[in-house]
This record gives C-alpha cells, structure tokens and sequence, in this order.
C-alpha cells in the first residue's frame, strides 16, 4: 500500500501543470575573425521573449591571454523582434582576435522591451551568455 501511495504521488505530482520558465534573451559570442589586424566579433542574439527589445546596449571588456583588461567596448545589439534570432558584429579596433583570453558581459546599461513602460531594474539579469568562439565569453 505504501508503495502504491508513492507511485500515486509522484503520477499526481506530474499532473500538476509546471509554471513555463521566464522567456529569455541570450547572446552567443560565436564567432572571433581577425581583419586587418582588428577583431571582429560575431554575437548572435536570441529574444525568445514575446516582446521585441527596441533597444539593447551590452558593455563588454575584452581580457587578455594573461588576465590583464585590453579593451572595453560599448555595443548596440537592439533592435531584436519578439522570437528572433539575428546576427550582429563588431570590430575591435587594434586588438588582434589571438590576443583575447575572455571577454565579460560588464552591463546592459540599456534593454526596453515592446509594451513595457520602464525597462527591467536588472537587465544583466535577464541575459544569458554563451561561447562557440575560442574565448571564454561570460557575465
């Protein structure tokens, strides 16, 4: 009987309709190409929210191979639709690709979603970061 009321449980538990997980917003450092002895970086950008980001502003610092800060950079990732991936790059000007070790998502100092009157008080928050790229990319 007691195993049955086990089993009885862990059926019901699953019956029980699971809240959805916060639609989020995700940047994948993808891609590092060195041009003319610039790096650009490739991002690709997620919003699975419901709602299209008007604006989307990332601070990223770009570290060295021995840990050191090389390079700071401001970016405009935004406009994003509701449900769309785009594909955004950037280059950093006299900073080779094979000279950056990591690269940090400092802040989002600016995130307006569609229908929002204020945007998030956290929006570094609300980001998820990611790295196919030979760097670590991280928050």
């Amino acid at each position: 009987m007691k195993k049955l009321l086990a089993c009885l449980s862990i059926a019901a538990a699953m019956l029980v309709p699971v809240p959805a997980l916060a639609a989020d917003l995700s940047i994948d450092l993808n891609r590092l190409e060195t041009q003319n002895g610039n790096c650009r970086l490739t991002m690709v950008v997620v919003n699975a929210r419901a709602a299209a980001a008007q604006s989307l502003r990332a601070d990223l610092v770009m570290f060295g191979l021995d840990g050191v800060v090389a390079k700071r950079l401001a970016v405009d990732l935004g406009p994003v639709p509701a449900s769309k991936t785009i594909v955004k790059a950037f280059d950093v000007a006299g900073l080779a690709c094979d000279g950056i070790g990591s690269i940090l998502l400092n802040d989002v100092p600016a995130c307006q979603f569609a229908g929002n009157t204020e945007p998030p008080s956290a929006c570094l928050d609300i980001v998820n970061v990611t790295s196919k790229a030979s760097a670590k990319f991280f928050k």
